[in-house]
């Protein structure tokens, strides 16, 4: 059934009732609808037309004044326009069919007809309050629904987000080369490969120690990047170099999971590293409320004494890309603040260190 038919079926009902009650209790009489159904008929249009008036009152109340701007004043006008049409209708009524019936007889017709005038302007107001009570619960329970929705979606979106950054750490590319450095190193120096083999699984125990956590402290993530950066450190020696500024060890707060070890494997797959250019990358922060991250960008590959990280420097670059925008998303999510980026000489990204851990 259609919205208007439903209108319409309601209306008529209220029309029938209404008029049955004010009929009888002023006649104490049954109703005779062979008498009466002129009657009847007037009452089921006005009302019908009064019920299209409110709809059409909610529908432009909507626009001007909705129910989450001020509950008090909305419920007002829609229940004084709601009592201006009804009275309008009952006077309508009066004068097509009451006045007809006694304008001949021998009373006074205003004496007569205002008990029922004061029993209908009761009901009236009792009915639009009804009705505009029942708009609020249902804007109320549309406004439940619509929040349930946005928080099931928010929920998915982030379990996404942690998702794409769970898996980039799982990378297998990362592990495969991790095992074999491991490899080689056991024949090479024990001690070297103990400590590479304790910081790679210091790194795989804070992943999983993270992967349902939507803020980490800064503290522990900058732990987890140092490990991670000392595994790069052991194969590619001084090709590449972490700077991290000593004030960062005191500095207190929250940041997503796995940001700084994104932006520092980041780093390493998009550029070129070279003996003759080694890839410096610095962490620092101007006034602890956002951690800035910087590498320089080399431009030109040294054939002669290069080693190139990026196995196809397309798929190195859309991850890059994944990888920012991962991040970008996160932060927007959690704080709705937007990550900084500029390429010069240098690449930096400025990311907010956030100040209390909270579940959004």
């Amino acid at each position: 059934m259609s919205r208007y038919l439903k209108s319409i079926l309601i209306s008529t009902l209220l029309a029938i009732a209404v008029y049955l009650f004010i009929f009888y209790s002023e006649t104490t009489t049954i109703l005779n609808i062979s008498e009466q159904w002129v009657g009847i008929l007037i009452a089921i249009i006005l009302v019908n037309l009064v019920g299209l008036g409110m709809n059409s009152i909610n529908t432009i109340l909507t626009k001007f004044i909705s129910w989450n701007k001020n509950i008090t004043l909305r419920l007002f006008v829609e229940v004084s326009l709601g009592v201006v049409l009804t009275s309008i209708a009952g006077i309508v009524f009066i004068f097509l069919f009451v006045y007809q019936i006694y304008e001949n007889q021998e009373v006074n017709f205003f004496d007569f007809i205002i008990d029922g005038s004061i029993k209908f302007g009761i009901l009236s107001l009792v009915i639009i309050y009804g009705y505009s009570l029942i708009n609020f619960s249902i804007y109320s329970y549309n406004q439940y629904n619509v929040g349930q929705i946005e928080a099931l979606t928010s929920d998915r979106l982030q379990l996404d987000l942690r998702f794409e950054a769970l898996k980039s750490q799982l990378n297998p590319h990362f592990l495969f080369n991790a095992l074999n450095t491991i490899s080689s190193l056991i024949y090479l120096d024990i001690k070297q490969a103990e400590k590479y083999i304790r910081q790679l699984a210091r790194t795989y125990d804070y992943i999983l120690k993270t992967d349902e956590t939507r803020l980490v402290s800064f503290q522990g993530e900058l732990e987890m990047v140092e490990a991670y950066f000392f595994m790069h450190k052991i194969r590619y020696e001084d090709c590449i170099s972490l700077h991290i500024d000593n004030n960062l060890h005191d500095l207190s707060g929250y940041i997503p999971p796995f940001v700084l070890q994104i932006l520092v494997e980041n780093a390493l797959k998009h550029t070129v590293i070279s003996e003759h250019n080694p890839l410096k990358i610095e962490i620092f922060s101007k006034d602890k409320k956002q951690l800035v991250i910087r590498n320089n960008i080399v431009k030109k590959l040294d054939s002669e004494s290069s080693i190139n990280i990026m196995f196809n420097k397309e798929k190195a670059l859309e991850s890059y890309k994944i990888g920012l925008s991962n991040i970008r998303k996160r932060y927007m999510f959690l704080t709705n603040k937007n990550i900084e980026i500029t390429s010069d000489t240098h690449f930096t990204i400025k990311i907010p260190i956030i100040a209390e851990a909270y579940e959004r």
